[in-house]
């Protein structure tokens, strides 16, 4: 009889223990079950970020019109991103680099400036240079970011007015405050607005070529077709030769660039 007490009660005292153990592990094991819900939560967690509505150029601005907000994983989330939350502070910025459809708009991505982001639509060795100009100059102000000019350039030589081209081709990227770039995202009035200046792209010597020719003369802006590619076949037209009836004078074959002569002979 002893024995069978001592028997049951060892039973007894195992199926405890047991009972103990599978409550303590069960507990261990939900404990780490909740934990790790909760760092696949934090890791997972949607975040409001900046992203691109379009390819933006350099130089756009960021507005309504070209960002919109999307949710990303936490653990996806690049470090420099724009949070939503931020959105107040960056909005108006302008990007110093290009970024495309659906990209996230990155902190690294913006210009200190708008002078910055603008600089940015610049090739290598090229320089931006802006001039005034009036109704007839900007082509009753149809000109626009994007076309092509050619500048002719008068003045008085030798007592007779005389035209000559000074440049050809040149990439106009700005019409007052509209680039090709904020085009989309400026205010209505000021897309439409007239402008009394230009911004041309060109090499530092043509930039010091017009800003001669604006001191020395006039300039006149001919707009050409997109794909036109040639070169005036004209050196210089004389208020004789005009009122002779007589053609242009052609530019001499071992000429590459044209020659303005200012002043005597």
């Amino acid at each position: 009889m002893k024995g069978i007490w001592i028997t049951t009660l060892m039973i007894g005292g195992a199926l405890a223990a047991g009972g103990g153990a599978a409550y303590f592990a069960k507990g261990y094991i939900d404990n780490e079950m909740r934990a790790e819900r909760e760092q696949l939560h934090r890791q997972y967690r949607l975040v409001n970020v900046v992203v691109a509505k379009a390819d933006l150029a350099a130089g756009s601005v960021l507005s309504n019109q070209t960002v919109a907000l999307r949710e990303v994983p936490q653990t996806f989330l690049h470090a420099d991103a724009v949070r939503s939350e931020q959105w107040a502070d960056m909005a108006g910025r302008v990007l110093s680099r290009g970024v495309r459809s659906g990209e996230t708009i990155l902190y690294s991505h913006l210009a200190q400036g708008v002078a910055a982001g603008f600089s940015a639509q610049l090739t290598d060795g090229m320089r931006a240079l802006t001039f005034p100009v009036d109704e007839e100059a900007s082509i009753s102000g149809m000109l626009a970011p994007g076309d092509r000019i050619d500048l002719l350039f008068t003045t008085a030589a030798a007592n007779e007015s005389v035209t000559v081209p000074l440049l050809f081709a040149v990439p106009v990227i700005a019409t007052g405050l509209r680039t090709e770039a904020n085009a989309n995202s400026l205010p209505e009035r000021l897309q439409s607005a007239p402008f009394r200046n230009i911004t041309v792209a060109v090499s530092p010597s043509d930039a010091a070529k017009i800003t001669l020719a604006q001191e020395a003369g006039r300039i006149t802006v001919a707009l050409r077709q997109p794909s036109d590619q040639t070169l005036a076949q004209i050196e210089r037209v004389t208020k004789s030769s005009l009122l002779r009836g007589e053609a242009p004078l052609a530019p001499a074959r071992s000429r590459t660039r044209v020659q303005v002569i200012l002043g005597g002979v």
